[in-house]
């Protein structure tokens, strides 16, 4: 679509505006989601925390955030992606300021939890306006800019976090995100239009029981489950690794400094903005998103292999591995186009809401057992006032998510007997 007919027609306009305003509440969410590990130390120090106890903050996160992906579907299908956001981003800011003005760490805890809780409908109500008015063929890059525009906003927060608290207290940096996420609400009101005016949107009026039996319709639909799950080997190396543990761990295998390692960390998140937008572009032209899911899922395991088990790399080397393994990691958003591509406009909420679940409890899950696994092995030695982790410790740890990716990649391989359906 050339850029003169998207300003001439004013239905087009307003579609790609009120995408556009959804997106950015993931943008937000992205801003939340990376604080903790880019002030890892800060944070660490603060609240005198070990590893498990630190991975939590994100463990805690992700759970709040996968398990209301359901039910949030389900609301989303109901209310409208309007009021949906309106009411999340609230709780987003209401968690920022929470995280950022407490001295203890339980209440930072169920910040985080709260944070999580908020966040988990901004990507999901993305996904669902692009397939509530976006026809197929225009999804999945639609879908892959929604990532792009989160990954931008860890690769800015990341970048401006550590400038910043060279000035200001993390705690006030926390405290301070909340301000985003009111602008962030101001573009939703403006842009989106309410579920009651907008001719297209079709809300779900089912019965409870109507739509318990849609969510049991959708958990036994064997395609839809096969694309659910090979989306967490294609996320999982994200959230271990670019969220939470890859600057600590580039610190200690590459002997990278603070700094340098949180740098060269973001790589992960500038590869997955190239791949999230030009994978599901190719693939969708092409018409072969499963088979490029297969493969950029065997590409992922291969580049974190030789990240982790390979001996250490030069600064430049390493970036551009973690710059190629985020590029695959993009390969995710075909996942939820082909398992939308099994929804209908009634339940696309709930579509999304049973994959991302997934997606995202296994990132947790994938998160806590490393942390776990970690202190684990602790042999008593302290850096800095934090506990120290070895090279060995960190690979060993990280071999969880090797098995993970595995897996997943096995699974993918049924995807080659499976043709998209499109049925609205």
């Amino acid at each position: 679509m050339n850029i003169q007919k998207l300003f001439r027609n004013k239905v087009i306009r307003e579609a790609y505006l009120a995408w556009f305003a959804i997106a950015l509440f993931y943008f937000y969410v992205y801003v939340l989601r990376v604080s903790p590990g880019v002030l890892e130390k800060e944070i660490r120090a603060a609240y005198k925390a070990t590893a498990e106890e630190f991975a939590t903050l994100g463990s805690l996160y992700l759970l709040g955030y996968s398990l209301l992906q359901i039910p949030l579907g389900v609301i989303a299908d109901r209310i409208g992606v309007k009021k949906m956001s309106m009411y999340s981003i609230t709780i987003c800011i209401i968690g920022s300021l929470l995280f950022g003005l407490t001295q203890h760490f339980w209440v930072a805890q169920f910040a985080r939890l709260l944070i999580g809780i908020g966040s988990a409908s901004a990507f999901m109500c993305s996904l669902k306006y692009i397939a509530d008015h976006f026809p197929p063929g225009s999804r999945g890059f639609l879908m892959g800019m929604t990532l792009a525009l989160g990954t931008v906003g860890a690769l800015t927060s990341a970048k401006s976090l550590e400038l910043l608290e060279n000035y200001v207290e993390w705690h006030d940096l926390m405290a301070l995100s909340a301000g985003i996420g009111a602008m962030v609400f101001v573009l939703v009101a403006t842009f989106v239009r309410s579920a009651h005016l907008d001719p297209i949107a079709n809300l779900n009026r089912k019965t409870m029981p109507e739509i318990l039996l849609s969510l049991k319709e959708i958990i036994m639909s064997k395609n839809i489950m096969i694309y659910a799950i090979v989306a967490i080997g294609l996320y999982t190396p994200l959230s271990a690794i670019a969220d939470l543990w890859g600057p600590a761990f580039m610190e200690q295998k590459f002997g990278l400094a603070n700094d340098a390692a949180a740098v060269s960390n973001m790589w992960m998140y500038i590869g997955l903005t190239a791949g999230c937008m030009i994978m599901p572009w190719i693939a969708e032209k092409l018409n072969k998103i499963n088979q490029a899911i297969v493969f950029c899922g065997f590409m992922v395991l291969l580049l974190f292999c030789i990240i982790v088990y390979m001996p250490a790399v030069d600064k430049i080397t390493l970036e551009l591995l973690l710059f190629t393994l985020g590029f695959f990691c993009g390969a995710e958003m075909m996942c939820f186009t082909g398992a939308l591509s099994f929804s209908k406009s009634l339940n696309s909420g709930e579509v999304i809401g049973v994959v991302n679940t997934l997606n995202m409890l296994g990132g947790a899950v994938v998160q806590q057992l490393i942390g776990t696994s970690l202190d684990a092995q602790w042999d008593g030695v302290y850096k800095e006032g934090i506990r120290h982790y070895s090279t060995e410790q960190f690979i060993n740890a990280l071999s969880v998510l090797t098995v993970v990716i595995i897996l997943c990649c096995l699974i993918s391989l049924l995807l080659l007997r499976v043709r998209l359906k499109y049925s609205r």
